[in-house]
């Protein structure tokens, strides 16, 4: 599958900042697929063991009793090798979650949906490691456990973070995956417009002028810009965010695509058969 960010600059006369949409010329929308589940459930997984791992490491590293540890760790292991292991385990996990955010990014043609989509498993995986340490820990002696944790007494205090951490992802989850049907819902939609219009819409010549730097999304600049082309109607100018990358700005008067489907839905892409030039990359790149 190509990749929509590839064709950069995007354009949207109706989105800003995440929710600007892409589509590679000749894909078809993206959908959740077998594989971005697949996908999803090794990220739940490896960041469920993480953080069961990491909460037993704190329980074992307690003074509570070792039967009480979801996991008992073998003791006497060397600090510097802890260290070792915990910098190797945060490198697998931080390369794992980018590939896979990476991937949903790629298929459904939107940062926003793609950074829920990322959170959902990572959140899952968070909430269901730590409270397998929770329950562990206070399975022998339920009442007694909890009323020892609420006193805050020696021995009790990685049972009361991992309940913390349990409850603060548990919420964070809840809260994303309640916003994450309708960030699909708007990415599936917007690549359907985008396909529907190259197929289907008037296509005419336009050119883009450039106006000043928004934000940047990490190091992607989006700029305001104002996109100008005639039809048989008249003259248009329309108000558009450009999100791209600092080497790949158009210079101004650049031409581009504009796709009309005369009911006031359009597309604009940069054309690439005129062989556009850019901006020197060091205009569009941010200040140290």
């Amino acid at each position: 599958m190509k990749d929509w960010w590839d064709q950069r600059p995007v354009f949207s006369t109706t989105d800003k900042g995440g929710r600007i949409t892409g589509l590679a010329p000749g894909e078809s929308p993206g959908q959740v697929t077998p594989r971005l589940v697949t996908s999803a459930a090794v990220c739940f997984g490896a960041w469920g063991a993480a953080s069961s791992l990491g909460t037993s490491w704190l329980c074992n590293a307690s003074s509570a009793p070792a039967e009480t540890c979801a996991v008992d760790l073998p003791s006497g292991v060397p600090v510097i090798w802890r260290v070792v292991a915990t910098v190797v385990v945060a490198y697998l996990l931080l390369t794992l979650t980018l590939n896979f955010g990476e991937q949903a990014r790629q298929r459904l043609g939107q940062r926003r949906a793609a950074s829920l989509v990322r959170a959902t498993a990572v959140l899952a995986g968070i909430a269901a490691g730590a409270g397998f340490s929770v329950v562990t820990g206070f399975a022998p002696d339920r009442a007694g456990t909890l009323q020892r944790t609420l006193d805050g007494r020696i021995g009790t205090e990685a049972y009361a973070l991992s309940a913390a951490l349990t409850l603060i992802a548990a919420v964070w989850w809840v809260t994303v995956v309640g916003r994450l049907p309708s960030a699909l819902v708007h990415a599936q939609q917007r690549q359907a417009t985008i396909e529907r219009l190259r197929r289907d819409g008037r296509r005419y010549a336009g050119t883009v002028r450039l106006g000043g730097i928004v934000f940047w999304l990490g190091n992607s600049p989006e700029l305001n810009v104002t996109i100008a082309y005639d039809s048989p109607a008249g003259t248009h100018e329309l108000a558009a965010r450009m999100r791209t990358s600092p080497d790949r700005v158009p210079a101004d008067g650049s031409r581009v695509l504009v796709f009309d489907d005369l009911r006031g839905v359009v597309h604009v892409e940069l054309d690439l058969d005129a062989a556009p030039t850019f901006e020197p990359e060091a205009r569009c790149t941010p200040a140290e």
